[in-house]
């Protein structure tokens, strides 16, 4: 049995590529990521653009920082999927982004594994959410030397700091996370040339905030923050 966790891109359809829907056509099984039962998926979204017809196995990734309980729920999932999946020689979760960027294809794949000790796993490209947030706003990540950090804002305050004290670029996931310290942390790592934070990017309700705004409160979980000491 394979599993293959496809990148669909950030949400945007135009932007999933070609090979995630060849592997989601001619799937055995296709899982539909949720961060909560009541929430429609991106990922699904962008793909059922190109699917209409598409039928998908809802599976609710919770969003908490207890893996206790987020592996739990999971399992209890996998087993409740389980006679859907063992007739499945293939099993697709597409995800927003790319599958081996903060995806959430790898905590189901570890769960999976002590339940299918022979599962193999298949990861495919998509594009970033940062390449996606760099390109909207008509601007080049990185150049020549220059040291790019990608970081989540779900780390340490301390580790985030350090990251971004020693980059020329940076992307950070999820700011929403610092809450009212997004300011004084990016800050405290500057100065920076250009600030940029892009919610729901490629979305039809996409925002873009500049300068000192972008380290306003993040309130979309679907939100980057892009950095730049060049100017």
């Amino acid at each position: 049995m394979k599993f293959i966790v496809a990148g669909v891109g950030p949400g945007d359809p135009d932007l999933v590529t070609t090979g995630a829907l060849r592997v989601i056509r001619d799937a055995g099984l296709v899982l539909s990521p949720h961060s909560r039962a009541e929430r429609a998926s991106v990922a699904e979204a962008a793909v059922r653009a190109h699917i209409p017809d598409l039928e998908t196995a809802p599976v609710v990734f919770p969003m908490t920082n207890d893996a206790r309980r987020r592996d739990a729920e999971l399992k209890a999932q996998l087993e409740a999927l389980r006679p859907r999946w063992e007739k499945a020689e293939t099993i697709v979760l597409p995800v927003i982004g790319d599958s081996t960027l903060y995806a959430t294809g790898f905590y189901l794949y570890e769960l999976w594994k002590e339940l299918v000790p022979g599962l193999e796993l298949e990861l495919l490209p998509g594009i970033s959410a940062h390449c996606l947030a760099a390109a909207k706003s008509g601007n080049f990540l990185a150049m020549g030397t220059e040291i790019l950090t990608i970081i989540p804002a779900t780390a340490d305050q301390d580790k985030i700091a350090s990251a971004l004290a020693v980059a020329d670029a940076a992307a950070v996931y999820k700011p929403v996370a610092l809450r009212d310290s997004l300011r004084s942390v990016v800050e405290s790592a500057g100065p920076w040339a250009r600030l940029l934070r892009i919610d729901r990017a490629g979305l039809p309700d996409q925002k873009i905030y500049e300068g000192s705004e972008a380290l306003d409160p993040a309130e979309e979980y679907l939100s980057i923050l892009l950095l730049w000491r060049r100017a």
